[in-house]
């Protein structure tokens, strides 16, 4: 997120002359090009086997949510320009407001930015992460971990830093958190998980650390955008494990996230090829 020294006026738009959060190209492409190959071993076993809820998994597929993510964010930011402030006002973390029931603002504070090179950085970092997690994780589970990132974000802003703050990076973030623990659950699975934590802990290091020796940026938003995407990464899933085979002889993968002993949602197993 982008910290602001003081509220934007509702009479113009302000423009911040600040450092934004980026997830560093080279790194992340290390990580996506490790993923890849990942992706590719999991295909090759979505085309072989056996899977139980294939409906949840969508690999290497239209990613129309990513696509639909970056257009709100620049039609949000043609209509703050716009209205010369007044969306950027009334939507901005402001935790005097929120502090007078104006809730609405832990959510709206994700899809506004500060300026045009707060919106280009964050449109290119979620188009660089965001693929592989809707990928790996389906439409649902990518809704639900971007939106808890972003409210999450916006949360441990408001509690932890005063100023008032916009911007989507806390909730990109939250899919990098989702990304490691995707690679944590399946590193047996898919293979290479070593390599691919150690580029997603880089990642995370190296924003930090521009955060920390950089004014303007929040990084109590970034934290608490990564713990919101963790924690509904583990519990919505997917968590493939191996099932007994069918009875065909192919080996069966079931998912066993958190939410399913909840939901206690069964399908029947499908084959693929």
């Amino acid at each position: 997120m982008c910290g602001m020294k003081r509220p934007p006026s509702c009479r113009e738009l302000t423009f911040f002359n600040f450092q934004m959060m980026s997830l560093h190209p080279h790194v992340h492409l290390a990580c996506a090009s490790s993923m890849e190959e990942g992706l590719e071993r999991a295909l090759e076993m979505r085309d072989h086997q056996t899977w139980r809820h294939p409906g949840e998994v969508h690999l290497m597929e239209d990613n129309g949510l990513i696509f639909f993510s970056l257009s709100i964010s620049c039609k949000v930011y043609f209509a703050q320009i716009a209205t010369r402030g007044k969306l950027l006002f009334w939507g901005a973390k402001v935790n005097s407001l929120i502090d007078k029931g104006q809730f609405w603002r832990l959510a709206t504070s994700s899809v506004l930015h500060a300026n045009i090179g707060h919106l280009m950085v964050n449109c290119y970092s979620l188009n660089s992460v965001g693929p592989t997690i809707e990928n790996l994780s389906g439409p649902r589970r990518f809704i639900a971990v971007y939106l808890t990132s972003a409210i999450a974000s916006s949360a441990m802003s408001y509690w932890f830093c005063r100023a008032p703050a916009v911007g989507a990076s806390g909730a990109i973030f939250g899919l990098v958190g989702s990304l490691a623990v995707f690679v944590i659950r399946h590193r047996r699975m898919i293979g290479g998980g070593k390599e691919d934590l150690q580029n997603i802990a880089k990642v995370i290091f190296l924003n930090m650390m521009i955060g920390l020796l950089t004014k303007g940026i929040d990084n109590w938003g970034h934290l608490g955008g990564l713990l919101g995407g963790v924690a509904t990464s583990w519990f919505v899933g997917p968590a493939w494990q191996y099932g007994p085979q069918s009875h065909d002889g192919r080996r069966v993968f079931v998912d066993k996230a958190p939410i399913r002993y909840l939901t206690n949602r069964k399908t029947e197993p499908k084959n693929f090829g």
